[in-house]
């Protein structure tokens, strides 16, 4: 194989050393997407200091690391006690913006349990983004096929629409709270990770406009359940502590068994988008597990409610 041929390599920088606990798992008996989100970040200090900003660096700078969007594909189930590794790497640099690539995998086998792709910027007091020049030594890498975007194509805009607009394009508010300090960074805003965590608590009250009450005690029981193969986050302004918000989602596409859900983080209110998710997912056996087809009755009551998207 040539050297045009080759596929590109993945991360071998490794950035977090874990395992699955018990309580990171949900009602699906797998780790909840959320701490993928937490681990890779987690992480995050070790890539920056190889890459020439450790923290007396960014200190020095009066800047700290945004993340911008991300990109997540999930391939294989990390069960409880699984043991991971995150490995990460520079796959671009431009100016004023970075993308990582990282892989959160097996620690024993080496399986890929699943990847993120991830922009970021290092931003100033007044979140004006730095000029950025890594290190020589900075871990670079490539972004190989089973990482790079698929079910959501990374040139499709992501959908931001105005606060008023959300329920006349047929979303349906989901969940509502208020960010609690106990929530927020050193900089007193939302961990990154529970953005789409306070999603993941709340897209149940989205299965109640299509699915039975016979439906749901399957979920409750253990029998059917649910998982992510891919998402796409857009994070837009940070949620501070005290913060109220509301949550809103809708349907975008469903077939027999991929679905595609639109969930959108507006801060109360102002109206301000916070975050946008553009989520493919599948229903799951979970004594089997292995994804399955949606009945078709379910079907048809999703299709009815598909949002009517802007344009």
């Amino acid at each position: 194989m040539t050297a045009r041929s080759r596929e590109p390599e993945g991360p071998t920088f490794v950035t977090h050393r874990g395992s699955v606990d018990a309580w990171e798992c949900d009602e699906n008996q797998h780790l909840n997407v959320r701490f993928y989100v937490a681990k890779a970040h987690e992480g995050l200090p070790f890539l920056l200091a190889e890459s020439g900003w450790p923290p007396s660096s960014l200190q020095a700078m009066g800047a700290r690391p945004r993340v911008l969007g991300q990109h997540l594909r999930f391939l294989r189930e990390a069960r409880v006690a699984a043991p991971l590794t995150v490995y990460a790497g520079i796959a671009a640099a431009r100016e004023r913006q970075l993308t990582l690539y990282e892989e959160v995998r097996h620690s024993l086998t080496q399986e890929v349990m699943a990847t993120l792709v991830t922009e970021l910027a290092l931003v100033g007091p007044g979140g004006e983004p730095r000029v950025l020049a890594p290190s020589a030594a900075a871990p670079r890498c490539g972004i190989p096929p089973h990482g790079a975007p698929r079910g959501v194509p990374a040139a499709e805009p992501v959908l931001r629409p105005d606060r008023a607009a959300v329920a006349g394009l047929g979303f349906v508010e989901i969940g509502r709270g208020t960010v609690a300090a106990s929530e927020c960074d050193g900089y007193g805003e939302l961990e990154l990770f529970r953005y789409i965590g306070r999603v993941a608590d709340s897209v149940v009250n989205l299965m109640t406009h299509f699915q039975t009450p016979d439906e749901l005690a399957r979920r409750s029981h253990g029998v059917e359940g649910g998982a992510l193969i891919e998402l796409r986050i857009a994070y837009h302004a940070p949620l501070r502590a005290g913060s109220p918000f509301t949550v809103h989602s809708g349907i975008r596409a469903v077939e027999r068994k991929v679905q595609r859900f639109v969930h959108l983080v507006y801060e109360e209110p102002a109206g301000a988008c916070a975050a946008s998710f553009d989520a493919v997912a599948v229903a799951m056996d979970l004594r089997a597990r292995k994804a399955v087809e949606l009945p078709v009755a379910r079907r048809r009551r999703m299709e009815a409610r598909l949002i009517r998207l802007p344009g």
